[in-house]
């Protein structure tokens, strides 16, 4: 990391990154409309922001407003494209996740659409926020095998390294990547939370719903169990690499809509039990004071917890924006602990093992192999594919499980037998 670009995150939000939850708010809540401070702004350097965490399509009617009054006409078609291809792309994955949720359910199999065009709909113009794949969830596990071996009949390849043990990667003859998913989200190091998020999946099933705002039929969860997978989604990926403005964004036009009662009392049950009540009062918080979210709207979510500083929130938003769309912008960030000691260390160690070597890791006569080679992989590929050293990863590991920790997550107790 350059020394300036350190001082800069150290002080804070920058004036582009401001510039950009402006045109932000006003896009997602249709407030604000009048043109951001353009004083020293750097149009080029904003739109970059916006590239890196996908949301610059999302910006297409604000820039047009700025057009000629600071941002220059290149800019401007640069984005434009952008967003001529967001749309277009977008179109393509509605209809195939239309194809394959109607040829899976003739098969018996209901598919439940996760994020992609599902989220989209809340959106002011849904086709302006991007989506790279399909995510399809089937909730028993006979019917994920099936899915998976009709979709093979039907042309889509497995992907020949799984990265992932929560669902399959499938690949459309087009290179569209399917996934299909059997469990909520990847192992967390938690067995309380996995055994959790295991009973839950039955109840994703039993709580489906038909959306039509796209004019094609859709199955989703429901709108409490949607929101959870939401913030179960950005909840996977903080505690790895991290999530950008994105999927905040999601959880904005979410929350900043009339929603009857028993969808707040089912979703405050969903977070309580799993634990993940401060992931999402942080989260809350933050699209509250960046994204213009109600207040009104959100104060049930827990959003004036004591914990929960004006400095933790603003903490979390640098945090966010160092990630870019999924944590891959610093190639030094891999994962948040639920702790900052020698056993949080330990322990997420122990997890990385049994996610890499899933098979052998349930052989515990085996852990100190698979240990070696675990620690083997890391110290390889941090020289030869992130060109990090070590200690800056486990330096930068340290400081983001700081914030996890004030978050309270996964407290023993908190998450229930699930009766």
């Amino acid at each position: 990391m350059s020394e300036e670009k350190e001082k800069r995150q150290k002080k804070g939000l920058d004036k582009e990154q401001r510039a950009l939850l402006y045109l932000l708010r006003s896009t997602l809540t249709k407030r604000g409309r009048a043109h951001p401070d353009m004083d020293g702004l750097s149009w080029e350097r904003l739109l970059y922001i916006a590239k890196a965490h996908a949301v610059l399509p999302l910006l297409y009617d604000a820039l047009g407003a700025c057009r000629g009054n600071g941002l220059s006409e290149e800019l401007f078609q640069m984005a434009e494209q952008v967003s001529r291809i967001t749309v277009q792309s977008n179109y393509r994955l509605l209809f195939l996740t239309k194809y394959l949720t109607e040829f899976l359910k003739e098969q018996g199999i209901y598919a439940l659409t996760l994020k992609g065009a599902y989220t989209a709909a809340l959106y002011p113009v849904p086709e302006l926020r991007k989506s790279g794949d399909v995510d399809l969830l089937i909730t028993d596990s006979a019917s994920y095998e099936k899915a998976c071996r009709l979709l093979e009949r039907q042309g889509f390849a497995a992907v020949e390294r799984q990265i992932s043990l929560h669902h399959t990667e499938l690949r459309h003859p087009e290179g569209i990547a399917v996934e299909i998913h059997g469990m909520l989200a990847e192992p967390f190091a938690n067995s309380h939370v996995n055994h959790y998020l295991e009973r839950l999946l039955a109840e994703y099933g039993a709580h489906r719903e038909e959306n039509t705002a796209w004019g094609v039929s859709l199955y989703g969860p429901q709108e409490a169990y949607h929101a959870f997978y939401l913030a179960l989604h950005m909840l996977q990926h903080y505690l790895r690499a991290g999530f950008g403005l994105k999927y905040l964004c999601d959880w904005a036009v979410f929350w900043n809509r009339e929603l009857a009662e028993p969808v707040r009392v089912e979703f405050l049950r969903l977070i309580k039990e799993s634990g993940t009540e401060g992931f999402v009062q942080m989260l809350t918080a933050a699209c509250v004071k960046y994204l213009g979210l109600p207040e009104k709207r959100a104060a049930f979510l827990g959003i004036h917890a004591k914990w929960l500083s004006d400095e933790a929130v603003g903490e979390f938003m640098q945090e966010v924006f160092r990630a870019g769309e999924f944590g891959h912008a610093e190639a030094d960030r891999m994962v948040a602990m639920q702790g900052t000691g020698i056993g949080a260390f330990a322990r997420e160690f122990h997890h990385q093992m049994r996610l890499n070597y899933p098979k052998a890791a349930k052989a515990v006569l085996a852990w100190p192999a698979l240990w070696i080679l675990t620690l083997a992989r890391f110290l390889r590929n941090n020289r030869t594919v992130r060109g990090v050293s070590a200690w800056e990863i486990l330096r930068k590991a340290r400081r983001r499980s700081a914030l996890v920790k004030r978050m309270g997550l996964f407290k023993e107790g908190k998450i229930l037998s699930g009766k």
